[in-house]
């Protein structure tokens, strides 16, 4: 049984989801082909710009760190994953809410959050398949922060669920995408979790994800599940905890 294609099965992902956790390099370092790659982070003062091995806080996980930390196929029999290299969309990535109550929700699926990430790693997966789309897709952004930088942003996510049902986004181009939210399902893994669906209301058939996001001490890993055939998916529980238990132990080192 031949693996699951994901870049090829990544057409059928919204624009949301290819906007928000495609990054797989938080320093300025070259690409593959030896050009400068973009830095996707925060651009905020308080966001490092060092590289991958330089510690970007005293106890934040470096992006090397992460790398190791992040969930190989070894760990989670059964599915295919591939580490995103570079951000191509780091140009539309950032996304600003018209209403400042609903900004968390949409800062998960920005490049340049509010509260900024100290370094971050990405990765896509699916189930192993024979067939050339899988019949679901999650992408993944496993970001490390500030010591109490991860439990603002889920504390902000959680007050932002509680009073915004809809906002308009607004990304780097200037386009403007309506979205609906709907609280999501208990995310029973890391030390605090949340969901809810972020629905683009101009594209009701694909344009929905559920959006995960789980503390695991001073990282903060955000999901989003679509279905191939369009619409919210379910996060995969048990590559989520495993993520999570890796998580944890490279951060009592």
């Amino acid at each position: 049984m031949r693996k699951t294609r994901l870049r090829l099965a990544a057409a059928v992902l919204p624009a949301l989801v290819l906007a928000a956790a495609c990054s797989g390099s938080s320093d300025g370092s070259k690409d593959a082909d030896g050009k400068g790659g973009k830095a996707t982070g925060s651009t905020s003062a308080s966001a490092p710009t060092s590289g991958a091995d330089s510690p970007s806080d005293g106890s934040a996980l470096t992006k090397a760190q992460l790398t190791k930390a992040l969930i190989a196929e070894a760990d989670v029999p059964g599915w295919t994953i591939q580490v995103s290299q570079t951000d191509d969309s780091a140009d539309t990535s950032t996304l600003t809410a018209d209403k400042p109550a609903c900004q968390p929700l949409a800062d998960i699926t920005s490049s340049k959050p509010k509260i900024p990430r100290k370094a971050f790693v990405g990765a896509a997966f699916a189930k192993t398949t024979s067939s050339a789309t899988p019949d679901a897709i999650n992408q993944m952004l496993v970001a490390s922060h500030a010591p109490g930088d991860a439990e603002k942003v889920i504390e902000s996510v959680k007050t932002a669920l509680g009073t915004c049902k809809s906002f308009t986004a607004t990304d780097n181009t200037g386009t403007k995408t309506p979205f609906t939210i709907a609280k999501g399902p208990a995310v029973p893994t890391g030390d605090e979790a949340v969901s809810y669906v972020m629905a683009d209301t101009a594209d009701k058939k694909s344009g929905a994800a559920l959006v995960s996001v789980v503390r695991t001490g001073d990282t903060i890993t955000a999901y989003l599940s679509v279905k191939s055939a369009g619409g919210a998916g379910t996060l995969p529980i048990d590559v989520a905890r495993k993520q999570s238990e890796k998580l944890k132990a490279a951060q009592a080192k």
